[in-house]
C-alpha cells in the first residue's frame, strides 16, 4: 500500500476537530497508507490523493466555512475519488446519537461526490473558550470531552480497508487507479 496516498483535511475552531483528524491519520498510517493532514484552508490540490477524508466542527448545525469552501473549490477533482466525511461537535452523551445527519449544505456535496461514508463524533468543551455560546453550554453542564477515540479508530480502520480493497480489486471509481493500469 506504499503507493496509496490519503488526504485528511479538517476545519476547526478550538482544535478538537484537528485532534480527530490526526487520530484518523494515525490509524491510516498504521495500516501502511501514506497520509497528509492539512487544515481545509491549507489544501492546494487533491489530485495526488487516492482518497480524501474531510471533516469539520459543527456549530449551530453548520459546518465551518473553510470546510464548505474546500468541498466547493475541489468538488470536481474529488468526484470519482474515494471520499469520506466526518463532523464533530455534539455535546452530551445522548447528543451524538441524535445529531447524525450531515447539514443540508454538506449533504448536497455528499450526494454529488457519492461519499463512501460519513460519521458524527462527539465534541469537546473545556468551558474556557467558545464565546457566549460556549459559556452558556458550560453553565448548562456540558463541559467535557465527548469524543470516542475507539469509535474514531474503528471508523478509520474501515476507511483503510475500503481504500485497500479499491486498490487491490480495481473496483474504485478512482481515476488514478485506472491511469495506473489497474482494471475494474
Amino acid at each position: 500500500m506504499e503507493d496509496m496516498r490519503v488526504l485528511v483535511t479538517y476545519a476547526t475552531v478550538h482544535g478538537s476537530t484537528a485532534e480527530i483528524a490526526r487520530s484518523i491519520a494515525l490509524t491510516l498510517c498504521r495500516t501502511g497508507i501514506d497520509v497528509d493532514v492539512l487544515s481545509a484552508s491549507e489544501v492546494q490540490d487533491v489530485k495526488p490523493y487516492d482518497a480524501v477524508v474531510a471533516g469539520s466542527a459543527v456549530y449551530g448545525g453548520k459546518w465551518r466555512k473553510e470546510a464548505l469552501d474546500f468541498l466547493e473549490h475541489f468538488g470536481l477533482d474529488l468526484y470519482g475519488r474515494d471520499v469520506w466525511l466526518f463532523q464533530s461537535g455534539p455535546l452530551g452523551h445522548s447528543a451524538q446519537a441524535i445529531v447524525r445527519a450531515l447539514p443540508v449544505s454538506v449533504s448536497v456535496f455528499a450526494d454529488y461526490l457519492r461519499v463512501k461514508g460519513a460519521a458524527t463524533f462527539g465534541g469537546k468543551l473545556d468551558g474556557l473558550s467558545g464565546g457566549p455560546v460556549g459559556r452558556f453550554l458550560a453553565r448548562a453542564g456540558f463541559v467535557g470531552d465527548y469524543r470516542d477515540f475507539a469509535e474514531i479508530r474503528m471508523w478509520s480502520e474501515e476507511i483503510a480497508r475500503q481504500t485497500a480493497m479499491s486498490v487491490v480489486t480495481g473496483r474504485g471509481d478512482n481515476p488514478r487507479l485506472v491511469r495506473a493500469g489497474v482494471r475494474r
